[in-house]
Parts: C-alpha cells; structure tokens; sequence
C-alpha cells in the first residue's frame, strides 16, 4: 500500500494541468476553446499483454467495453461535435495541447488502475487482518489448553509413590532404641532444616518469655492508670459538690459553667476597644484644632487682602492725580514761555515752589506707602499694584 501510495505521488496529475497553463495563457482569445479540447474525453484502446489467457482477454475485453460505454455516455455531444483545429490557432499549439490531453488521460488511467489495485490490496489486507485474530484467538486457546494439561500431569506425577534409598545411618526414627516396624509414618527430612527447626523453637520460646515479661508489666501498667483514675474520679467529684455547694449558697441555684463564661466580658478585648476610643477622641481633638487654626489664618489672610486692596487704591487715587498737576504744571509752564513778562516771574516763582513742594509731599507718601506693600508682601500677603497710563503732554 506504500509503495502504491508513493507511485501515486510521483504522477503528480497537476503537472499536466500546469503545463498547459504555461502553453495557454488565460489572456489568450483562443483559452476556452483549446480548454474544452484538454479536458474533452475520448475513445483510447487500451494495450494488451500478450502473455493474458483466453478467459482472462474475454473479461477485459468485457470490462473495456463497459468502460468505453460509460465514456461513451459521458461524451457522445462531445465527439459529436467532431475534432478540429479552432479557426485562428496555431496549428502546432492546437497539437501540443492534444499531446497535453493523451498524457493527461494516460495519467488518468494509471490513477485509476493504482486505485483499483489499492483497494483489493485493502481488501486482502483486512482478509489477512481478519485470518490473523482468529488465528491469535486459536493459539491463546491452544496454550491455554496445553497449560491445564501440564497442571493436570503435574497434579497426577505428584500422587505416584517414589522410592528413595537411604542408607542406614541416616535413618534416626528410633522408638525405644530400635527402628519400628512400619516407617509408612515417618517423614524424610535433612540435618540442616531439623536443625532449623530446633533452633526455631528455641527462639520461640524465647519470644514467649519476652511476652510474658511485657504482660505482667503491662497489667502493672494498667492497674496503676487505673487507680489513678479512680483517684481522679474521686477528687473530680469532691471538687465537683464543693462547687455545686459554693453556687447554691451564691446564687440559691447551680449554674453552668459554660454559659456563664461565654457571658463573661473579653477584658483583652475591652481595654483593645478603650483604646480605641481614647485614640479617636484625641485624633478628633488635634483635628479640631487645626480645623480652628484654619479658619483664623482665612480670616488673617482676607483681613489682610481687604487692607492690601484699600492701599493700592490709595495709590492708584494718588497717581491720578500726580498725573493731573504734572498735566497742570506743563501747561502752566507752556502759559508762562508764551506769555512771559517780568511782572509775572515772582508769582511763576511762587506757584513753581508751591507744586514741587506738593510733588515732593505725594512723593513721600507712595513711597511710605510702598515700603507698606512690601512689608504687607514679605508676611505673605498678595498685592497686585494696578498699572496707571500715563497720558503724554501734547506739548512736551
């Protein structure tokens, strides 16, 4: 079946396939027609050997026969149509792909005579798998058999009697110093495994000493747990009435013990939670706090916001109006260039003394109130100076 396997890979039916593809390309007009001419199936005799009986070319020719008729009925619109070259072809490419086809339908006939000898090669195979269980089946029985029969001869060859010949100093089966009569009772045994035997015997007793000995101090053993036990019977008892006799003078009643000590309180358990509660209270206490000391460094700092924003509208008034008498003076000064007479310069004198006098005072101030803003600025404090356009003298 391999070997038939591996013939059947070697044909490789897609090579023919493949090689018309590379003889007609799938862009060619004539594709189709010369398609149809590759796969189109025709009547081939088939060869004969020359050595087949009578018998044997009577049944082919009959299977050829049923073959050609089913080819025949597969492809009789076929054949009608009759085989030509397409109008158009090359005619040297028209033969190629007819070669094409007999190598195609040789091939196709070898597949299928492999298959057909594949398959009756199965069927042999599973004839011979089929011989060899029912052979594998006889020969288990067979031995089987074969086994019974050697235990059952076995069986039979130990009941037949066997003469042993002994020699007289071997025999030591004496009764009262004299061999007896009838030895039909007597067992023929070696010195090594009598002596085996005595030596068994002698440990064996030995063991039974050695249990005795633990007997008797394993009784000795039991009767002490077992006076103990009674002792502690005993005193469990008395303890037992003296606690019985302690409750009904407290309580005028017996009480169990065991529910009463799951009613007990867990000291363990609430000096844990007393803990607990004392470490809660001081964390909410130091929580307080810093709450308390939040709020007043709010209120601090809005107080001190509210101070800082009064100051920088101070300054921002102040600005204004420095800007104003700087406008003033200016176009005081173009007044005085333009009209400028000797009887006006001591009251120019005076009103010059007088602004800068002022300007100096408005001076003094931004600056006390800047070295504030920086004070206020260094405690943490935010200002934020507005910005004041100077408005330029047209004349300057």
């Amino acid at each position: 079946l391999i070997a038939k396997k591996n013939e059947i890979e070697k044909l490789n039916p897609g090579q023919v396939q493949g090689e018309f593809n590379a003889l007609v390309p799938e862009s060619s007009k004539f594709y189709e027609q010369l398609l149809k001419i590759f796969k189109r199936k025709i009547k081939r005799s088939k060869k004969k050997n020359a050595d087949e009986d009578d018998e044997d070319y009577d049944s082919d020719e009959d299977m050829n026969d049923d073959d050609d008729f089913d080819e025949d009925d597969l492809s009789d619109d076929e054949e009608e149509e009759g085989e030509f070259c397409p109008p158009g072809c090359d005619p040297a490419l028209y033969e190629k792909v007819c070669e094409l086809r007999e190598k195609r339908l040789d091939q196709e006939e070898i597949l299928a005579e492999f298959h057909k000898s594949v398959e009756a090669l199965k069927k042999e195979n599973d004839s011979f798998v089929k011989k060899e269980t029912s052979i594998n089946s006889a020969l288990k029985k067979t031995e089987d058999e074969i086994q019974a029969f050697q235990t059952h001869k076995q069986k039979k060859l130990n009941e037949l009697d066997c003469v042993i010949t002994l020699k007289l100093h071997q025999i030591q089966n004496l009764i009262d110093d004299r061999i007896p009569d009838d030895l039909t009772e007597s067992l023929v045994f070696t010195n090594d495994g009598l002596h085996k035997l005595k030596e068994r015997i002698k440990e064996l007793q030995q063991e039974k000493v050695d249990l005795r000995k633990r007997q008797k101090q394993l009784r000795k053993e039991n009767s002490t747990l077992l006076n103990t036990k009674k002792e502690a019977e005993a005193r469990l008892a008395e303890l037992q009435a003296r606690a019985l006799d302690v409750q009904i003078l407290k309580f005028g009643q017996e009480i169990d013990l065991e529910v009463l000590e799951r009613m007990s309180v867990n000291k363990t358990a609430e000096e844990l939670k007393e803990k607990l509660r004392r470490q809660e209270g001081r964390l909410a206490s130091e929580l307080q706090q810093w709450q308390t000391k939040i709020k007043n460094a709010a209120a601090d700092l809005a107080e001190v916001t509210k101070r800082n924003t009064e100051r920088l509208k101070t300054v921002a008034d102040l600005t204004g109006k420095q800007q104003k008498l700087e406008q003033s003076l200016n176009t005081t000064q173009s007044k005085m260039v333009a009209e400028y007479t000797p009887a006006h310069k001591d009251k120019d004198r005076i009103e010059r003394q007088k602004l800068v006098n002022l300007i100096k005072l408005q001076a003094k101030e931004m600056e006390a109130l800047k070295a504030e803003i920086n004070m206020l600025r260094t405690k943490g404090g935010h200002v934020y100076t507005p910005i004041v356009k100077r408005q330029a003298d047209g004349a300057q």
